[in-house]
């Protein structure tokens, strides 16, 4: 009888209100996996293009190492423009990175949290039920996360920046 009682307190209360609750968790996981692949592709993608860019300044420079432009009237070695966009291309993609998808992927987070948290103390045969989200999250925090942003765009945009204080200082 006793155990009985103990199997009552597990099983959740309404099985309609848990069915709905599991569809709304796996829609978030979803939504998780979905903003991450984005972030992902942006990062990837994103990246190689300014790297490419950053290539065609240097095969520039070293094919065309008399060529300049005059803008607004300051002398530039061609592959500095190409740089400058190359950095501006770069602020694009963090723009749209870390002020779009990774806030929408923060906000599903703090939702499947949510979810983790009401149904923390809930479990079936001794397994919880959820808790993935908030599992992940004690991983890898957002301080982390963080860190690994600044330093995935901080070391393209520091060669962008070397490569131009190189150009402006020994060829402009």
């Amino acid at each position: 009888m006793n155990n009985e009682n103990e199997r009552e307190k597990e099983l959740p209360t309404n099985i309609e209100e848990t069915k709905i609750r599991l569809e709304e968790w796996k829609t978030v996981i979803n939504t998780q996996m979905h903003f991450n692949e984005m972030i992902i592709r942006a990062r990837t993608m994103g990246v190689s293009v300014v790297i490419a860019v950053y290539g065609a300044a240097a095969f520039a420079f070293g094919q065309y190492p008399d060529r300049f432009l005059i803008v607004h009237g300051y002398k530039m070695h061609v592959s500095a423009v190409i740089i400058i966009f190359g950095i501006f291309l770069l602020g694009s993609i963090f723009s749209i990175d870390f002020c779009y998808y990774y806030r929408l992927l923060l906000a599903s987070v703090k939702q499947g949290e949510k979810i983790d948290q009401a149904y923390r103390n809930r479990t079936i045969d001794g397994s919880e039920l959820f808790g993935l989200t908030t599992t992940i999250s004690r991983n890898v925090s957002r301080c982390r996360a963080g860190a690994v942003l600044i330093v995935f765009y901080g070391l393209p945009l520091l060669v962008g920046i070397f490569s131009l204080i190189y150009l402006f200082c020994f060829y402009c």
